[in-house]
């Protein structure tokens, strides 16, 4: 009995490990069978991803190929319009090719007229800036006996200016001239009225501290009438042209040095006689000649 009983458990516990193997084989077939799915699907969505990408680049060359074509179609009809007038060219009579060679040369002699015209102006243009250059070197040698008051001159960018310091030129704080501001002006004044050829700007600047006079409201009432005085004498005393002349204030919003020390200031109060060629004339003559055929 006892026999029995345990071949029959051999029996079962044989029949347990055979069921058991076939499970496990079986399941790893099933996870590689997953495994495997969801290797293709990515591959699938990949592809998918390439198709796209082919039919958005196939659209794009088909639509840089319409263009082509659109500029191909225009500019054969640029060529043929070309070989028509290139025809009509040829076709040209013997009188309308003459009547052309005329135009040309009247067209030609226009231009060496105006460029005769411009040349004439641009030698007066020279002339009247050399005329302000010796204007320049009388006006320096003239002021050379008042450099101890900060008088000076310089000539820049085709203009020359004349630094005259108002502390000198006008009793402090007000547009009323010193014996001094007078003499100095009869030196300048002559030489400025023998040159009817020039423009002169009359400039006044102060520093940043506020008039002490109640007569001006502030800087810009105090530097135009110092400006306008000093005008005043150059074209009433010397005869100088009104139309060479202006005067404007600039106040203290141009200064020459620093307003933080009292030299600063000394030097920022001041009147500049800017000096340059009358060219407006001039230069308006040019442009009517350029305009001219």
């Amino acid at each position: 009995m006892r026999k029995l009983l345990l071949l029959a458990s051999v029996a079962l516990l044989l029949g347990s490990c055979v069921a058991k193997k076939k499970y496990l084989l079986e399941f790893d077939t099933r996870q590689a069978a997953e495994a495997r799915e969801t290797v293709l699907r990515s591959e699938l969505s990949d592809s998918k991803t390439q198709v796209q990408a082919l039919t958005d680049r196939t659209a794009e060359l088909s639509q840089t190929n319409g263009r082509l074509e659109y500029i191909n179609n225009n500019l054969r009809i640029e060529n043929e319009d070309l070989r028509a007038r290139m025809s009509n060219l040829s076709s040209a009579s013997s009188t309308e090719i003459e009547q052309l060679n005329r135009n040309l040369q009247e067209t030609a002699d226009a231009l060496a007229r105006r460029e005769q015209r411009i040349a004439t102006l641009q030698t007066a243009v020279q002339e009247r800036r050399q005329l302000l250059q010796e204007l320049f070197v009388q006006l320096d040698t003239s002021l050379r006996g008042f450099d101890a008051e900060g008088v000076k001159s310089e000539f820049v960018e085709g203009r020359a200016t004349v630094l005259l310091p108002t502390d000198v030129l006008f009793t402090p704080g007000t547009d009323r001239l010193t014996r001094k501001g007078l003499d100095i002006i009869a030196r300048i004044g002559p030489l400025l009225a023998n040159n009817p050829n020039v423009d002169m700007l009359v400039e006044g600047h102060t520093d940043n501290s506020k008039p002490r006079n109640r007569t001006y409201e502030d800087n810009w009432a105090l530097s135009t009438a110092q400006a306008t005085a000093l005008t005043r004498v150059l074209t009433k005393d010397f005869s100088i042209s009104a139309n060479q002349v202006s005067a404007n204030g600039r106040s203290e919003f141009q200064p020459r040095a620093s307003n933080a020390s009292s030299s600063g200031q000394a030097q920022n109060r001041r009147i500049e006689i800017i000096i340059q060629p009358k060219t407006v004339g001039l230069l308006r003559l040019m442009e009517r000649s350029l305009g001219e055929q």
